[in-house]
């Protein structure tokens, strides 16, 4: 029975709108220090470098007050601005549809640009030096102007900034329709005006867009990010081609992203020969590369050829059968190498089970299985009893030996012997949890460790796993967690879908899919995707729950994103597919009532938002009759049913519709 406490992965708050050129008076603070040096070599202006932190009286007071001040803004017009500040201010910097969340305390950039542009700062003009409140002028050739810090009177910085400024005039910076200019100035402003563009057009007007795009002299990185994101396939490959002609160093996630949502082959080509280009100055592109470029290849016999059958597939019934049979068989020929390889793979076998069953004893049956494979020395049986040194070594915890026996089976001696089906399958399952592990140390001693290797092997197991259908749920998972880690994320995703198809009733397994296409595709992609997982089920009732839910997910998302119509579509899906979860399987009922309150609740709030408070109502007495505990549990965007339908009612009251607020009365706290 599925547990009623699964989490929901969205908790983010409702994003804020973009900014655009006509929000109230503000500091224009470039997006990175590349756009603002590239402005202040063009333009003759000097820097202002900002430097702000949460937390302190001085720092507050420039950040709420004076930043916002119209005098201290016009003063301001006379330099190219960049604030660093280490402090997080917003739960992510775009939204699922690729609009910049602008950050609340400094807006213009996102929270991940005044984090991310400090520590070059640091190096090119702190002087060994981090304070804040800090404001720093720097002039041509990098002259120090001012640098004000740890003044007793903030004025001091304010009449700092005042003296210096430039009274050059700077008609190249404003608001312009002109694509030609936009397209070449690196400032805020016209990178604004462009997505503002983007997001106001149609699609004829956004292929236009994506199209001057490609031959961009200003890396119109965010405009791209939200052409990825477009719902419309058409638009993402015209965003795919134009990061493959101007994506840089800063456009790698993007790329990466690009090749997450596009299936066109000779696009995907273009988009890794940018990153090899990128590479030749740039370890991370190079890196990346490098991991696309990987195939799968053929593994070694025995692994790669046809598999005995084996009874030990059969599960626990199976393996006692084999059991049997040799202990019966051993103990007339002791010294048979063979007998023995098989007695120690039934071992390990019923140690497995046994892990399936939280059983006890597992150590010693893994210990049997280790003595009586001590005693195989025949060369033709090497290679499986590496193999299966490997996956008792593994089961035990000794990742050392287990890594060391693998390495022997996969490029020791090859034999002509059959693997048993059992062994390859388990083998080769452990095999892709080491890659992973292997994977993930290197990197951790170096972000930006090469891992072409693993990454080759892990394609070449799931390969064979996947033909013959004989992947285990950790290995693949592993398997699918180390192509994620790589940036091979469309690879990583038809794992995922295929072991959602192979473990139907695996949370892990859909969770980690649900997420993974979320990230990807979007929202609308989510519910698409779990329509054909539903349809091709043999357990309905288990299907439909997990679609129930990606469902709920995604009406969160469109909630989160803005978009009142498609969140509605969704959480009426949720609910109705809950519904028919709980009809099909009573084990079910009480997790799908639980989940179909927090669909009820979510559709109601925006029922009532877009005028129709009847059918808000409806659905709130009806998720109160479903599952009244439910009432008062938070949904993932913290938000209580019970706390819904009181808002709902006092709204409904204030607005002299006393008789349709009177039927939530019995809701209230």
């Amino acid at each position: 029975m599925l547990a009623t406490a699964i989490s929901c992965a969205l908790s983010l708050a409702l994003p804020q709108q973009p900014a655009t050129p006509d929000a109230p008076a503000r500091v224009a603070w470039q997006r990175t220090l590349e756009d603002a040096l590239a402005l202040k070599e063009a333009t003759g202006l000097p820097l202002l470098i900002a430097v702000n932190m949460d937390g302190e009286v001085f720092n507050e007071r420039f950040a709420a007050t004076t930043y916002r001040d119209p005098t201290f803004v016009r003063s301001t017009r006379g330099y190219i601005c960049v604030v660093a500040s280490p402090d997080r201010h917003t739960d992510r910097d775009y939204d699922a549809l690729g609009n910049r969340v602008e950050c609340p305390r400094f807006g213009g950039c996102t929270c991940s640009e005044h984090i991310n542009i400090e520590p070059e700062l640091f190096r090119r003009f702190f002087n060994g030096n981090r304070n804040a409140p800090r404001h720093v002028g720097v002039g041509g050739e990098d002259q120090i102007l001012f640098d004000r810090f740890l003044d007793r009177s903030m004025q001091t910085a304010i009449d700092a900034i005042a003296e210096h400024r430039s009274d050059k005039d700077t008609p190249h910076l404003r608001a312009t329709d002109d694509l030609d200019e936009l397209f070449a100035r690196r400032d805020a402003l016209a990178r604004t005006l462009l997505e503002r563009r983007y997001r106001a057009a149609d699609k004829a007007g956004r292929r236009l867009l994506l199209g001057r795009a490609a031959t961009a002299k200003n890396e119109p990185v965010d405009l791209l990010r939200m052409g990825l994101r477009d719902p419309d396939g058409d638009l993402v490959g015209l965003t795919a081609l134009a990061l493959s002609k101007v994506g840089g160093s800063s456009a790698l996630i993007d790329i990466e992203d690009a090749l997450a949502r596009v299936e066109d082959a000779a696009l995907r080509r273009a988009l890794v020969d940018q990153l090899r280009q990128l590479g030749v100055t740039d370890r991370a592109a190079a890196r990346m590369a490098a991991h696309f470029s990987r195939v799968a290849e053929d593994l070694a016999a025995p692994w790669s050829s046809p598999w005995r059958l084996s009874e030990l597939v059969r599960g626990r019934e199976g393996v006692e059968a084999v059991l049997d049979r040799v202990e019966a068989a051993i103990g007339k020929k002791p010294d048979d190498d063979g007998l023995r390889l098989e007695l120690a793979t039934a071992q390990a076998a019923f140690a497995c089970a046994l892990m399936q069953e939280n059983g006890g004893g597992i150590e010693f049956w893994l210990a049997d299985a280790a003595r009586n494979l001590a005693r195989v020395t025949a060369p033709e049986l090497r290679q499986e009893a590496r193999a299966l040194a490997a996956v008792v070594a593994w089961y035990t915890s000794d990742g050392e030996n287990a890594r060391k026996a693998a390495t022997e089976a996969l490029h020791g001696t090859q034999s002509a012997r059959r693997a048993d089906a059992w062994l390859a399958g388990n083998f080769l399952d452990v095999l892709l949890q080491l890659e992973a592990q292997t994977a993930y140390a290197r990197a951790q001693d170096d972000e930006l460790a090469g891992l072409a290797a693993e990454v080759g092997r892990a394609l070449s197991v799931i390969k064979v796993l996947e033909t013959r259908d004989a992947g285990l749920e950790r290995g693949m998972l592993a398997g699918a967690g180390l192509l994620e880690f790589a940036g091979l994320r469309a690879d990583a995703r038809g794992v995922l879908q295929r072991l959602a198809v192979q473990f139907p009733g695996s949370l892990e397994v859909h969770n980690r899919w649900r997420n993974r296409v979320l990230v990807d595709l979007g929202a609308v992609a989510v519910r698409t995707a779990y329509v054909a997982f539903v349809e091709g089920a043999a357990d309905k009732a288990t299907a439909e729950w997990f679609a129930g839910y990606a469902a709920l997910v995604a009406g969160d998302r469109h909630t989160m994103d803005g978009q009142p119509a498609a969140a509605e579509a969704a959480y009426g899906d949720a609910v109705q597919r809950f519904g028919r979860s709980a009809a099909a399987n009573e084990d079910y009922a009480d997790s799908s009532n639980h989940y179909a309150v927090f669909g009820l609740a979510g559709r109601a709030l925006l029922r009532h938002q877009r005028g129709d408070s009847k059918g808000a109502v409806t659905d709130l007495l009806r998720a109160a009759a479903l599952r009244p505990d439910s009432m008062d549990q938070d949904d993932a965007l913290q938000r209580k049913p019970r706390g819904v339908a009181l808002r709902v009612h006092d709204e409904l009251a204030s607005a002299g519709r006393a008789a349709l607020a009177a039927q939530l009365e019995s809701l209230l706290p």
